[in-house]
C-alpha cells in the first residue's frame, strides 16, 4: 500500500503542521524502547509517543513508528520483502475487516530516500494494560473468580474469532493482549501485528497462536487454561477436536523447553 491518513486525524496534523512526511521524520521523540537494528546493514526501526493537542484541550497521546531499511519478506516479496510497518497497517486494516479489535491507524506512508522509509502512527491505547501485567496485578489483588472468568473468557473469543476469521497473529503473547476494564466489562485489543498471516492451514494457525500463548502466560492456573479453552471453543465439554489441539500445544511446549 501507498498511503494512509484518517480523515479525522488528517484536519488534526494539518492544523497543527504535521501533515507531511518529512516533518514527522524529523521530529525529536524519545524511543519507548531501544531501537531495533538488523534486516540490512543500515537497518533500524524504533517506536516513540507523541502528544497532540486538540481543540477542545485534551491532550491525545499517540504512538509513531518509524523505521528505514527494515523490511520483511511477504508471499508477494520474498526476497526484497515490504517495510515492516507497511506489512503491520495492512493487518490492521484486515483485522478492522474482521472486526478483531486492534489499535486504530492514524496514518502510514513510506518514501525512497537513503534506501526505504516508512512511518505508522496509532492511538495509544489509553487506559489499557497488557495482559501479563494485568494478570500479576491480578494475582497481588486476589481478584474475586467471576471477574478472572470473564478476563479470561473475552481473551479467548477474541482469540477464538481471529482464528475463526482465517488470521494469524504469530506474535500471541501476553504483552501483546492489551486490555481495558470499563465496569464489569473487559475490553481487548491486539497489537504489534507485524508477522499475522492470513490463509494457512486451520489447525496450524490455532496450534501455534495457542502454544505462544501457553508457554508465556505465567501466573495462570490450570483451571484458568482450562476455562479458555471452554470459550475458546464455545462449550462445556472438549470434542475429539479439542483434545487433539490440547496434546499438539502441550507436545510443541514440550519440545521448546
Amino acid at each position: 500500500m501507498k498511503s494512509f491518513f484518517d480523515p479525522q486525524w488528517q484536519k488534526v496534523f494539518l492544523k497543527q503542521g504535521l501533515a507531511d512526511f518529512e516533518i514527522l521524520w524529523q521530529l525529536d521523540l524519545t524511543p519507548l524502547d531501544k531501537p531495533n537494528r538488523g534486516r540490512s546493514r543500515d537497518g533500524w526501526s524504533s517506536v516513540c509517543a507523541m502528544a497532540l493537542k486538540l481543540d477542545n484541550g485534551l491532550i491525545k497521546k499517540l504512538i509513531i513508528k518509524r523505521q528505514q531499511n527494515h523490511n520483511s519478506c511477504t508471499a508477494r516479496h520474498p526476497f526484497t520483502g515490504i517495510p515492516t510497518f507497511e506489512k503491520e497497517m495492512v493487518s490492521i486494516l484486515r483485522y478492522n475487516r474482521q472486526n478483531i479489535p486492534v489499535m486504530k491507524p492514524v496514518y502510514f506512508a513510506k518514501r525512497t530516500k537513503n534506501g526505504v522509509q516508512a512511518i505508522l502512527i496509532t492511538e495509544f491505547l489509553d487506559g489499557f494494560i497488557a495482559l501479563d501485567k494485568l494478570v500479576k496485578e491480578r494475582k497481588s489483588a486476589a481478584w474475586p473468580r467471576n471477574k478472572r472468568n470473564n478476563l479470561i473468557k473475552v481473551v479467548a473469543q477474541c482469540v477464538s474469532r481471529m482464528h475463526s476469521s482465517g488470521l494469524m497473529h504469530n506474535s500471541l503473547y501476553p504483552k501483546h493482549i492489551f486490555i481495558k476494564q470499563e465496569g464489569d466489562v473487559f475490553l481487548v485489543r491486539l497489537i504489534d501485528l507485524e508477522k499475522s498471516l492470513q490463509g494457512i492451514f486451520a489447525l496450524n494457525r490455532r496450534v501455534r497462536d495457542l502454544e505462544s500463548l501457553h508457554r508465556r502466560a505465567e501466573g495462570w492456573s490450570k483451571a484458568d487454561r482450562i476455562r479458555f479453552l471452554y470459550a475458546y471453543f464455545n462449550t462445556d465439554r472438549l470434542d475429539k477436536y479439542a483434545k487433539n489441539l490440547c496434546r499438539q500445544i502441550i507436545k510443541k511446549t514440550g519440545n521448546k523447553r
